[in-house]
């Protein structure tokens, strides 16, 4: 694991997404990948973003502590006005980021992530206006990213 502080400019994500709890999530989430990965999803959204190798899933609050909504897409350069394709913009901001290796559990990531790594920089999770995202470089299957909107303690 290797945390840092980093500085990172607005990014229009693009793609499906799914409202859910931490009771749900584990069901809803496993049906959105399907979908993204087998139903088709994934190929609508490429043919828009003409991109087949990064992808992003991004959590925020819709209900603070009891539910999220999450959203698996694609870095876009402007808002698309596909009725089907949601958008959420990661805000400009100071994020906590460490790398991950392809093998490695993404729950055990997350919860190692929030519970060991951020509490060793001196910065806390932004309960308002929250915003974490998963980041996979190299597809689904590679080493992966985990970041998360902070500010000082």
């Amino acid at each position: 694991m290797n945390i840092e502080i980093v500085h990172l400019d607005a990014k229009i994500i693009a793609g499906f997404s799914v409202e859910t709890t931490l009771e749900n999530n584990a069901k809803d989430l496993e049906i959105l990948y399907n979908d993204f990965l087998h139903d088709g999803k994934m190929e609508i959204l490429n043919s828009i973003t003409k991109n087949n190798h990064e992808y992003y899933g991004v959590i925020w609050y819709t209900i603070l502590h009891k539910k999220y909504k999450y959203l698996l897409g694609q870095k876009v350069v402007s808002k698309i006005n596909e009725e089907k394709i949601d958008i959420k913009i990661i805000p400009e901001g100071t994020y906590c980021k460490s790398k991950f290796t392809a093998k490695y559990d993404g729950i055990k990531a997350w919860t190692d992530f929030y519970s060991l790594e951020i509490p060793q920089t001196g910065y806390k999770p932004k309960e308002i206006d929250d915003i974490a995202f998963e980041y996979y470089p190299n597809g689904f299957d590679g080493e992966f990213e985990l970041l998360s909107l902070v500010e000082k303690e």
